[in-house]
Order: C-alpha cells, then sequence, then structure tokens
C-alpha cells in the first residue's frame, strides 16, 4: 500500500447535460473520446461517478473519503495512515487479510491499493468488467464493516511505524516538514500525514472506531467506477450495496483554516547526499484555500500556464538576470490546489561549486528572490504587456488539453484526477472548472499576483527553503555569518516535525 504525503496538479474537467433519475440528480458528460462521465448522489449523501471506456473489458473500482492529514489533531495524527493498513486485513464478510486476498485473487484482480493523502484516502481494485458487481460489494464489505482484530491491529502498527521511520529519515522528507510546521505554525499536524510514532504506538481499536463513525461515513464518501460500464448498472449496485447504508453529517475539514505566513521563515537543510556542486531553493507564499477563495484558484492555474514556458519572459528574465542557475527547464511555479493551506511555490536549483559565480550562498539565495520579487512585481503592473496579448488565450487551450489528456485512462482518471477534485473541491469544481478557467482576464492575473506574491508597498510574507550537500554548508566560511546576517535556520531531523518542538 502506499501513502501520497503531497498532491500535485491535477486537472480533469467534463462538460455536462442533465440527466434525470430515481435518486437525486445525476449529470451526463461526453469526453474527448465518446466516452461517457455520470454523476449521482444517493439519499444518504454518498456520491457516485461512473466513466464509460469500452477499449478493454476491465473496470476500476474506487472509493474515496475526504481526510487525511487536513483531518488530524494533534492526537490523531497518523493514524488514518495506520486506518488504511487495518481496511485491507479483514472485514465481516472476508475476516482475515488471507480471505481478504483470496477474495481479490478470485475476481481476477490486475491491480489493487489504497492512499492516504494530505486531503483523501482512497482504495481502488482493477478487475474484468463482468465481476463489477462482485467489486462494488468487496469495498462496501471494507467499509462499512471493518473488523480491527486487536492482534492484527498490534502486527500493522509495527509495519507502519517502520514506514514512518523511514520517512522521518528521509531528507526531503525532513526538509519539506521542517518548512511546512513553520509555515502552518497553529494546525501543523494539518500537514503531515505521518504523525509522531506515539500516536501509532497508543492506537487502539477504540481510536480506529472514532474514526471510522466520524470520516468513514456516506456522507463523506464517493465510489466511482470507470471503465468497461454501463452507468445505470454503477447507479443500482451502488444502491444495492450502499443505499441502505446510514451515518452522520459530512465531517468539516480544514476549521479554523490557517491564516497568513508568520514573519522570517528562512530555513537551510544541510543533507549528506544532496546533488554535488547544486543547491534546491524554494520560495513560497500563502496561497488560496479553495473552498475560500474560489475564483482565486482558477486564476491560479491559468497564471502556471502563462509563467511555465522554458522560454517564456518569466523563466528566460530570471535566467538572463541572476548569475549560476542550473537550467530554465528546473525553474517552477506551481500552486498544489488544497482545501487546507494552500500556498505558491517557486522553485529551481543554483549552481554553488562553479567557480565563476561569486558570492556567498545565502547573498546569492537573497539576490534570487529579489529578482524573483521583480518580475512579479512587472506581471502585477501589467500582465498583459509582460506575457503579450494572445499568450492568455494560448495558455487557458493549453489547460484544456491537459485536461482532456487527464481523461485518457479511466483507471487512473478515477483513482488520481476525480479522487483528487472530488475531495479537494467538490463535484462542482469539478464539473465547472474549464467553464471558469475560460473567464479569468488579464486583470484577474493583476489581482491575484499584487494580493499574494507582489504586494505593491508592503510584500506578503513569505518562507525560503534551501537544501544544499552538507560537505559544502560546511566548507562555506560566510555560512554562519551569512545565517546570522539574514535570519536562516538549520534544519534536520531533531526539528524538523512539529511534535519536536
Amino acid at each position: 500500500m502506499r501513502s501520497k504525503h503531497a498532491t500535485a496538479r491535477l486537472f480533469g474537467r467534463i462538460a455536462l447535460a442533465a440527466f434525470l433519475g430515481a435518486f437525486l440528480l445525476p449529470s451526463f458528460a461526453q469526453t474527448a473520446g465518446g466516452e461517457a462521465v455520470a454523476h449521482r448522489i444517493l439519499s444518504n449523501s454518498l456520491e457516485v461517478f461512473a466513466i464509460e471506456d469500452h477499449s478493454v473489458p476491465l473496470v476500476t473500482i474506487c472509493v474515496a473519503f475526504r481526510g487525511g492529514a487536513s483531518a488530524q489533531s494533534p492526537e490523531t495524527a497518523g493514524l488514518f495512515h495506520l486506518y488504511e493498513h487495518m481496511l485491507f486485513a479483514g472485514n465481516a464478510k472476508y475476516r482475515t487479510k488471507e480471505a481478504f486476498s483470496a477474495a481479490l485473487n478470485s475476481m481476477g484482480t490486475t491491480a489493487w491499493n489504497g492512499a492516504t493523502g494530505a486531503e483523501f484516502i482512497n482504495y481502488h481494485i482493477t478487475v474484468p468488467s463482468d465481476r463489477l458487481s462482485e467489486g462494488v460489494e468487496f469495498w462496501a464489505q471494507a467499509v462499512r464493516d471493518p473488523l480491527f482484530d486487536p492482534v492484527v491491529l498490534e502486527n500493522e502498527k509495527r509495519v507502519v511505524l517502520n514506514e514512518i521511520r523511514g520517512y522521518h529519515n528521509d531528507p526531503a522528507r525532513i526538509a519539506n516538514n521542517a518548512l511546512e510546521s513553520r509555515m502552518f505554525a497553529d494546525y501543523p499536524w494539518r500537514k503531515n500525514v505521518d504523525g509522531p510514532e506515539r500516536n501509532i504506538e497508543s492506537a487502539n481499536v477504540a481510536t480506529l472506531r472514532m474514526i471510522q463513525s466520524e470520516f468513514y461515513i456516506p456522507a463523506n464518501m464517493a465510489l466511482m467506477v470507470g471503465g468497461d460500464c454501463a452507468p445505470d448498472e454503477v447507479f443500482a449496485l451502488a444502491e444495492k450495496f450502499f443505499g441502505d447504508w446510514a451515518g452522520g453529517p459530512a465531517p468539516r475539514l480544514g476549521e479554523p483554516p490557517h491564516g497568513a505566513l508568520p514573519a522570517g521563515i528562512k530555513l537551510i537543510s544541510p543533507e549528506d547526499l544532496f546533488y554535488r556542486g547544486l543547491a534546491q531553493i524554494q520560495f513560497r507564499w500563502r496561497g488560496p484555500d479553495v473552498l475560500l477563495r474560489t475564483r482565486d484558484t482558477y486564476t491560479s492555474d491559468v497564471a502556471l500556464f502563462l509563467l511555465s514556458s522554458p522560454v517564456g519572459r518569466f523563466k528566460s528574465s530570471i535566467m538572463a538576470n541572476v548569475e549560476g542557475l542550473y537550467d530554465a527547464e528546473y525553474i517552477d511555479f506551481s500552486y498544489p490546489t488544497a482545501r487546507d493551506g494552500g500556498n505558491f511555490v517557486f522553485s529551481t536549483y543554483m549552481l554553488i561549486d562553479k567557480p565563476a559565480v561569486e558570492g556567498a550562498i545565502l547573498d546569492r539565495i537573497e539576490g534570487l528572490r529579489a529578482a524573483v520579487l521583480d518580475e512579479f512585481a512587472q506581471i502585477a503592473a501589467d500582465p498583459e504587456a509582460y506575457f503579450g496579448a494572445a499568450e492568455l488565450e494560448k495558455a487557458k487551450t493549453k489547460l484544456i488539453d491537459q485536461n482532456i489528456y487527464a481523461m485518457e485512462s479511466a483507471q487512473r482518471f478515477v483513482t488520481d484526477t476525480l479522487t483528487f477534485w472530488w475531495s479537494t473541491a467538490t463535484a462542482d469544481y469539478f464539473f465547472t472548472y474549464e467553464d471558469n478557467c475560460r473567464e479569468v482576464s488579464w486583470s484577474d492575473i493583476a489581482d491575484l499576483v499584487s494580493r499574494y506574491v507582489s504586494g505593491g508597498a508592503k510584500l506578503p510574507e513569505s518562507a525560503t527553503l534551501a537544501r544544499i550537500r552538507t560537505s559544502t554548508f560546511g566548507s562555506d566560511s560566510r555560512m554562519s555569518v551569512k545565517m546570522k546576517e539574514y535570519g536562516y535556520e538549520k534544519v534536520d531531523a531533531g526539528n524538523a516535525f512539529w511534535w519536536q518542538k
């Protein structure tokens, strides 16, 4: 089983037409390839999606829940990951791991997995399409009636502890956790799926039952079926196996919302095996949360395409104005859409040991920051002049093309794209995505950059992370002086995680 600890920006969009049915209003759409996508909400609030793709006689059945890190408290951090493991360990029908695996094999399962992310948990199998009914019933048994055998729980706790100990010794995870635990200091446990080892060690059946009653309920779930299927059959099976399932109201996630970034976050992470001769630099700004600043998220996505070209003005200007950067292909500006704690991320690589490049490492990083902010100030002043009048429509076209490409595989579409959009935003956000992106104007771009990054006279707070090789860190005779001058903090496995503070 895998756990997704960061969710990349995914894209999905389908044009809708109304369809009347026996439950609540489902909606139908056509993809570029002609396959249909249908949506229905059962009377118990469980959402059902069916994606038709008859190219091969296989169907992927995915169940998704909103939750993961964004649903955690200090006491439950890490337990959604443990719950994921336990769901595969037995239920009222398939009472052991062996029986669970035997059921998968008997259905001819070609792929199966589970994932715990920042804002979702999902489980999926791919089976021959004539086993669709068995597959839907299989997940109904798993999510409705998990056993949580105490003996099995103790074994799975050891498995999960071994996994997270590996995460807690991974230099990239250490650096990222150090940054995010300081950026989102009020509720940092909502940004870390791993959690402290003590939470896993003390977990018991009662704790898992509490998570089940609050989050593993129909009002917080979606059933997604993609492949060689008919929507009417999917809806009938959903009603048959899930329709009588009761539960409470959907939990409120990401509340209270994270605030603005604290001032003065500047971190340096020396790592023994980091790339020789390079430093990775990140600048981050607080971005929009998708349900609180929804329009800004559409503008953000269009802006990303304007900034993405390696030969466009943004990257070319930064390469020209900042000496010693590695390559324009490795300059990136991203916005990972989030319900809970959105942020903008600029990242690039800097040559460190190049003799022709002079200056202390931290001086150069501060110079890079100034150059990036100068580009954004120009964008905020007049984005149409900066990018060129025709570029806005080109960016929208590229965005729509990428959305269509995301539909190419029904399996990946339901397990990745649709899971992400449904859990992070809503079905309505997903279905109206392209139309809203088409409405983005140059004035929207200018306003977005001004409020979140450029800021006019008063710049919004930003956070900085530099990852370099330990030997490089130690060989820079000016490092300690410059760290004090600019206010940098050295981070490592001993001070990176929120529970260490």
